[in-house]
């Protein structure tokens, strides 16, 4: 099955892909740590926190909006990449999205 497409697929992809840049970007300013610095470990949380809860709030305003719908299946953003039609995000294109593209 091709997902190319979801659009719900697409913004998360790009955003989580965004989001492990800047966390390997920001860990390169103390390499001898790491990870393991507390001040990394502090900015990693706010980072996620925020781009999650970006991803939930948009992904909500798309569905109000008939744009995608939830799946059928249980998926939360914080869960990471799945191999699924809607790549982790937890929804997928509404018919109207899917009409309009084809």
């Amino acid at each position: 099955m091709n997902h190319d497409q979801e659009l719900a697929r697409r913004i998360y992809h790009k955003c989580m892909s965004t989001m492990k840049f800047t966390l390997d970007l920001k860990q390169q300013e103390n390499p001898k740590d790491g990870r393991d610095n507390p001040q990394f470990r502090f900015f990693k949380k706010l980072l996620m926190e925020k781009t999650y809860a970006n991803l939930r709030s948009i992904f909500i305003e798309l569905e109000e909006d008939g744009i995608i719908k939830c799946t059928d299946y249980e998926e939360d953003v914080k869960n990471g990449y799945q191999e699924t039609a809607s790549g982790g995000s937890g929804y997928i294109n509404s018919d109207k999205l899917n009409d309009l593209l084809n």
